[in-house]
């Protein structure tokens, strides 16, 4: 008999969806996480979140938020009661109890710590980084601030804020070109997936950039660009003892790593193990291991380089990276040993192992009566 049948099955929530402009990208990663997850130890709830942020839960929330059609779900709240730890139909009452959950959320408001702290109320564990590590990660301008102060090597840049960029774009303006060399990249600070990014090479160029990225974000991250750098990806996985895949290369379809090449064209080519050498492999294995314990990381992350032919540079951390079929994350683990299956057990294990740990930290203090409270 298999040891796992003699084992109770978790009731496991996977979300999905959200009001980000990556709700497709996370609708497409869950369903690959419910296709590989192991049915002998989890039982899976689907709940999905429009793009005007109702939640529904039930077989039917895949067909829901692709085609609107609505059968086999009711629409949820998520409970934050203890004695009912799970998501709460508005309209009949039915409980749907879970163990633990899945967020497979990709940007604001779900990869940000929002989702990660709503769990975190619920006291339901939940898989990946928690509510501060997930907000450092998702901010561009706080990633590097806090890779920087550890010593770890970033691209030089700056901020602006829509505030800053509204009340005096000559000053900011003049900042860039005293402080940066074109090319350069402009990014929106909280986005993912390459949403909203631009180079830029004139001053119109860098002017109209901005204006896109403050439409995603309400501050901007402009960078030096790393002139034909190797874009890499490791990987991260673990709570206290975290451990990096072999590195990966992405060879995009266009002239970056846009949104188009990452998942409309189809043409851009993943090469697993990346071509570098031993020594830079092990580089940068270490290195985004360090980026990850830097941030508070736990359960998983996916850190992306940009590599020059003398240095390489962390460009972001993704605390809740793509789980699409072609997706790096799943893949670099595959060529590192772990089955796609396998991961996401692992996933949950870390989860579970991590909450038992906030368990026993001290809640309730008792007061000196002295103090008269």
């Amino acid at each position: 008999m298999n040891m796992h049948s003699l084992m109770s099955k978790h009731r496991i929530a996977i979300i999905f969806g959200g009001v980000s402009t990556e709700h497709d990208v996370s609708v497409v990663s869950a369903r690959s996480v419910a296709e590989h997850l192991d049915t002998e130890r989890f039982d899976p709830v689907y709940v999905g979140i429009d793009k005007q942020g109702r939640w529904f839960a039930g077989p039917g929330a895949f067909d829901l938020l692709k085609t609107g059609e609505n059968h086999d779900v009711q629409r949820v709240i998520l409970s934050t009661d203890p004695e009912k730890k799970g998501f709460l139909a508005i309209e009949s009452g039915e409980l749907f109890a879970v163990d633990v959950v899945f967020p497979v959320l990709h940007g604001p408001r779900g990869e940000d710590g929002t989702m990660q702290g709503f769990l975190e109320l619920a006291g339901i564990p939940y898989v990946g980084c928690d509510n501060i590590s997930s907000a450092i990660a998702m901010d561009k301008d706080m990633t590097k601030r806090v890779l920087a102060q550890r010593g770890i090597p970033v691209v030089k840049g700056t901020c602006v804020t829509r505030w800053m960029w509204q009340i005096d774009r000559d000053e900011v303006l003049k900042e860039i070109s005293t402080t940066l060399t074109p090319p350069l990249f402009i990014k929106p600070s909280t986005m993912g997936s390459s949403i909203g990014i631009t180079r830029a090479d004139r001053g119109d160029e860098i002017v109209q950039g901005i204006d896109k990225a403050l439409m995603f974000s309400p501050k901007v991250v402009i960078e030096n660009a790393v002139v034909n750098a190797l874009e890499i990806e490791v990987a991260v996985l673990g709570n206290n003892e975290p451990v990096a895949s072999v590195a990966g290369q992405i060879i995009p379809s266009n002239e970056f790593y846009d949104f188009n090449a990452k998942y409309v064209d189809g043409k851009t080519e993943l090469v697993i193990p990346a071509k570098i050498g031993k020594a830079l492999m092990e580089d940068i294995r270490f290195a985004a291991v360090d980026s990850f314990v830097t941030i508070g990381g736990s359960g998983m992350a996916r850190v992306d380089f940009l590599v020059s032919p003398d240095t390489f540079y962390v460009n972001e951390i993704n605390t809740i990276p793509g789980f699409t079929s072609i997706s790096m994350y799943p893949k670099l683990w595959e060529a590192t040993g772990i089955p796609y299956t396998q991961l996401i057990t692992s996933l949950v294990d870390l989860a579970f192992k991590r909450y038992e740990e906030s368990r026993t930290l001290t809640k309730v203090i008792a007061l000196d009566k002295g103090l008269g409270v």
